[in-house]
C-alpha cells in the first residue's frame, strides 16, 4: 500500500512471480525463515519459495480453471485497489499510478490461461471398484502391505481412507473435525466451519470449502471412529485439544501430512489406474452415489438435490459435473455401445 500511494506498482517481474506462484495451492510453498513461526494465512510473495527438494516431487500445481479463477480475482483485486488509491493521491502521482498499472496488468491478464470447455483427457476421475477394493486391503490396520510399521498410524490412515470413501468429504473438512463434532448417541458428525480458529496451532487451518451439515456414517464405520478416539486419547498432548486426527505425538494433523500418507499409499498399491490423492476420494465418493442413485432409480432432480445437501453444495450447484467424470464415461460408452448395435457389421 505504501508503494501505491507514491504513485508505483508492481512490476512485470514481480507479476510473473505471483502467477507462478499463484499455479500452486498454498501449502505447497515454502516461506523464508523470517516468517517461521508467525501463524498467518497469507503468504508474502517476496518471501515465498517454491520448494524444489527431491522429498517434494509429489507438489501438484492446482487445475487451470482453478488458475484462472485465482488470477482474474487478483486481477479484480489490483484494479480495485488502484482505483481506490488513485482516487486520493495528487494528480501527478495518481496519473504516474494509473499509466504503470494499465501496463502491468495488461500483463497479468494476458496470463491467464484459457480454461478449455467441458471434459478433457487426464481430467481427475474416481476409481474404479477393483482399484478402491486394492485400496481398502492395502491400508486395513492387518494387511501385510500396509506401509507403516506402528500400530497408531495404521489405524489412523486406514481411518482416513475409510473416511474419505465413505463421506466425500474433503480433507480439510476432516482435519477441522473435532470429537465435540460426533454425535454421541447416533453415526452423525457435524461438519463445521471455524475459519481463524483461536486454538488450532497449526500454521495452514484446514477450512472447509462447501457449507456446514450433518454427515451419516454406518454404525461399525462409527465405531471405528470411536476406537480411534481411544487410540489417541492414549496421547497425551492429544488430549489438549480437540481435534480427531492427529499426529503421533499429538499435534493436530496438517494437510501435508494427509499428502505424505496418500504418496505413501501410491507407493505401496503399485499398479492401481490412478494417480491417487485424497481429492480422488471425493471423486470416487460421487460416482458410487451416482450408481447408488442409478440402481434406487432417483429422479435427476432428487438426485442433484441430494448429492448437493450430502457435498455442502449450494442447492442449485453444477459441481456434481466437475466430480463425476468417470460414471458418466462408462455410461457415455455402454450409450454409443448400444447405438453400434444397430449398424449390423457382421462379424470377420
Amino acid at each position: 500500500m505504501g508503494r501505491l500511494r507514491q504513485g508505483q506498482f508492481l512490476t512485470a517481474p514481480e507479476i510473473y512471480r505471483l502467477v507462478d506462484t499463484a499455479q500452486y495451492r498454498l501449502d505447497d510453498q515454502s516461506e523464508d525463515d523470517s516468517t517461521k513461526g508467525v501463524k498467518s494465512q497469507v503468504v508474502d510473495l517476496h518471501r515465498v519459495r517454491m520448494r524444489r527438494k527431491a522429498v517434494h516431487v509429489d507438489r501438484q500445481a492446482v487445475g487451470v480453471a482453478n488458475h484462472a479463477t485465482r488470477l482474474r480475482y487478483i486481477f479484480a483485486y489490483f484494479d480495485f485497489l488502484v482505483g481506490y488509491v488513485a482516487a486520493t493521491l495528487p494528480r501527478p502521482l495518481k496519473v504516474q499510478l494509473e499509466e504503470d498499472s494499465k501496463q502491468v496488468l495488461s500483463v497479468l491478464r494476458a496470463q491467464v490461461p484459457e480454461v478449455p470447455v467441458g471434459g478433457k483427457l487426464g481430467a481427475r476421475e474416481g476409481m474404479s471398484e477393483e482399484d478402491q477394493q486394492r485400496l481398502l486391503a492395502t491400508v486395513h490396520p492387518d494387511s501385510p502391505q500396509n506401509p507403516w510399521k506402528r500400530g497408531f498410524v495404521r489405524h489412523r490412515n486406514w481411518l482416513i481412507v475409510v473416511l474419505l470413501l465413505a463421506t466425500g468429504m474433503r480433507r480439510g473438512e476432516l482435519l477441522n473435525i473435532r470429537i465435540s463434532d460426533l454425535q454421541q448417541r447416533k453415526p452423525l458428525v457435524n461438519i463445521v466451519r471455524r475459519p481463524h480458529e483461536a486454538g488450532d496451532r497449526r500454521l495452514i487451518q484446514p477450512t472447509p470449502k462447501t457449507r456446514e451439515r450433518t454427515v451419516e456414517l454406518r454404525p461399525s464405520i462409527m465405531k471405528a471412529v470411536w476406537e480411534h478416539i481411544a487410540l489417541r486419547d492414549e496421547i497425551r498432548v492429544a488430549r489438549t485439544h480437540g481435534y480427531l486426527i492427529v499426529s503421533e505425538d499429538g499435534p493436530e494433523l496438517g494437510y501435508k501430512s494427509v499428502d505424505r500418507i496418500f504418496a505413501d499409499i501410491r507407493g505401496a498399491c503399485r499398479g492401481i489406474e490412478i494417480d491417487l490423492s485424497s481429492h480422488v476420494m471425493r471423486h470416487t465418493w460421487n460416482d458410487r452415489f451416482s450408481e447408488q442413485a442409478e440402481a434406487m432409480a432417483l429422479s435427476e432432480v432428487a438426485e442433484e438435490r441430494a448429492r448437493n445437501e450430502q457435498q455442502g453444495w449450494a442447492d442449485n450447484s453444477k459441481s456434481a459435473a466437475t466430480y463425476t467424470r468417470r460414471y458418466a464415461a462408462r455410461k457415455g460408452r455402454e450409450l454409443s455401445l448400444k447405438l453400434q448395435e444397430k449398424l449390423d457389421v457382421p462379424d470377420q
